[in-house]
Formats: structure tokens, sequence, C-alpha cells
């Protein structure tokens, strides 16, 4: 009876969020929340830590991405999280435990201390890698009006951002799913640049 219940209660979150998430980005919805959560479930379960903290912070990382009033992202998310868990009847040990969670999972200012905080962390991360990073990337550069290639592209966004998030993981558990995903992306851009290089020959 009581996994019915907090069954329940996710469920309100999911709805709740929902709202939230049809005003973001298409690499920043709801669809992304709900594959970070499974990722956090599948950390989590490999780390032994929370899953019930890891599953809600997971659900409402980016809820404040659009019409944030404070200085980040992740801190209006977690104001915004705040108010959905009281209404929905959680404890507030776990409305604080959820909030420090998705407060630090951008690390603008705040480090995820928590082992809660660091696998939702590793879990955002590994939802830009892989096939499904891929199209996120492109999603990302068509709202950023980036090219393929070249300066400011979305070739240089995986260059600069998403190479490095490897070295930058907490867990053992979020390493040993990261590297086949990354050298999917890796082969990627290889490819790419061979079949530009055929290409520019063959004309």
């Amino acid at each position: 009876m009581k996994n019915e219940s907090s069954r329940d209660h996710l469920q309100h979150v999911i709805l709740a969020a929902k709202g939230f998430y049809a005003r973001k980005d298409r690499a920043h919805d709801l669809d992304h929340a709900l594959r970070v959560r499974e990722w956090g479930k599948k950390l989590a379960v490999e780390e032994d830590a929370d899953l019930i903290i890891v599953e809600l912070a997971a659900l409402l990382h980016d809820i404040g991405r659009s019409g944030a009033v404070e200085k980040t992202h992740a801190e209006s998310s977690a104001g915004l999280a705040v108010n959905i868990l009281h209404k929905t009847g959680y404890s507030q040990d776990i409305v604080e435990r959820v909030k420090d969670a998705i407060v630090a999972h951008s690390r603008e200012g705040y480090e995820p201390n928590t082992l809660e905080a660091q696998i939702l962390y590793d879990a955002d991360k590994l939802d830009f890698v892989g096939a499904i990073g891929l199209g996120r990337l492109f999603t990302l550069g068509g709202v950023q009006g980036w090219p393929l290639v070249g300066e400011n592209s979305c070739e240089t966004f995986y260059q600069e951002k998403i190479r490095g998030y490897q070295e930058h993981l907490f867990t053992r558990a979020a390493r040993v799913h990261f590297e086949p995903l990354f050298l999917y992306m890796e082969e990627f851009w290889q490819e790419l640049h061979n079949e530009r290089i055929k290409i520019s020959h063959s004309g």
C-alpha cells in the first residue's frame, strides 16, 4: 500500500512538472527529465543511493529553465520543486534533500556534496552522450542557430563541453556507462569529417 502511495505521489509530481516543461526548448523537455530519472534510478541502485530523492530531483531538475527570476536555472528549478513537493505531501526532509540536489546539478555556485546530488549531476550528463546526446545537441543547435561545424557550432559545443564531462563525473557507475556512449559520439564526428573531406575532394 505504501508503495502504491509513493507511485501516486510521483505521478502527481510528473503531472505538475509537465506544464513547466511544455515551455522549454526540446533539448530540456519532459522526455529529457524522464530519461535523467531512468539514468538516476540505475545509478542509485548501483551506488546504493536514496532512490526517491534521485527520482524526484531528476524529474524536477530543469523546470525553472524558462522565466527564471533567480540567478541560475538550477536555483529557480529548486524553488519551484519545493512548492510542488510540499503541495504533493512530501516530508520536509525529502523536500530539503531534493532541493539540495537540484540546486547543485549545474555546479553554478553550488557543489553536489551528497551522493544523491552527485548522481543527479551524473545522470544529467549521461543524457548528453550517445545517439540521444547527438539528437539533443542538434536540437539545441537548432534553437541557438548553430551551424553543424565551424565557429560557435554544434561541434565546438561538443568539443568544449561534452568531451570534458567524463573527467567530472562523480560515480564509478556513471563512468562505466559513459564510456561506450562517448566513443559512439567520437566515431560520429570522425565519420562526419571523413564524409566532408570526400565531398570536398569529389567537387
